[in-house]
């Protein structure tokens, strides 16, 4: 009796192995906790930046006539920089997550729906529900974040502008009113920074309770 039949059969299993383990249900709650976890490291970098543009703030609004404008200026246009890059980087992981947590709930919600057991089906149901849930506040806070943080870089990087125009005392004397509006919205940021954070651990804490 020949051997080849066992030997394809071999090779053939093992060919169609990986195939069986690609994308599995593990892999799909590895992707989502992975990236939600993300979601607060990058809003802890964002919060950091926050940190120094206002810092920098407050010392264009407390200064004094022999104070180095240049320098001023600087130590706050290079942290506003820095802002909105991180700020992006909180939306860009944000994204990420709610692209890998509706991707989880949707496989979930169409094996589930194989399952002939009534009562792990409706068990199973009610824990694709849960992640749905999350994901969905994670969305909203995304969308409030990109509402408060546009609006509050769009005065800040325009108080530099003009700033930059007139380095002055008395240039800086027009922006002021500006600067103690851009000191007292930081809160808001803040706030839409950390329901994000706080959003995105509660998507991990669907997947690992």
């Amino acid at each position: 009796m020949s051997k080849l039949p066992l030997v394809s059969a071999i090779l053939l299993a093992l060919a169609m192995f990986p195939l069986i383990g690609c994308g599995n249900g593990q892999d799909r709650s590895e992707e989502t906790v992975r990236t939600s976890t993300l979601v607060a490291v990058d809003v802890t970098a964002a919060k950091q930046n926050l940190d120094r543009v206002v810092a920098g703030l407050k010392n264009l609004r407390d200064v004094s006539d022999s104070a180095d404008l240049k320098k001023l200026y600087v130590d706050l246009q290079i942290p506003t920089v820095e802002l909105r890059d991180s700020v992006a980087s909180v939306h860009a992981s944000s994204e990420r997550a709610l692209v890998a947590g509706k991707e989880q709930h949707e496989e979930w919600r169409k094996q589930t729906e194989t399952f002939s057991d009534a009562d792990l089906r409706n068990a199973s149901n009610s824990r694709q529900n849960d992640l749905r849930g999350a994901v969905d506040e994670l969305g909203t806070s995304n969308v409030t974040l990109t509402t408060v943080s546009d609006a509050y870089l769009v005065q800040l990087e325009q108080s530099l502008k003009a700033l930059d125009l007139d380095l002055t005392q008395q240039g800086l004397r027009v922006i002021k009113p500006s600067v103690d509006r851009l000191i007292e919205d930081e809160a808001k940021l803040r706030d839409a920074l950390n329901e994000v954070a706080t959003k995105g651990k509660a998507v991990t804490a669907v997947i690992n309770p």
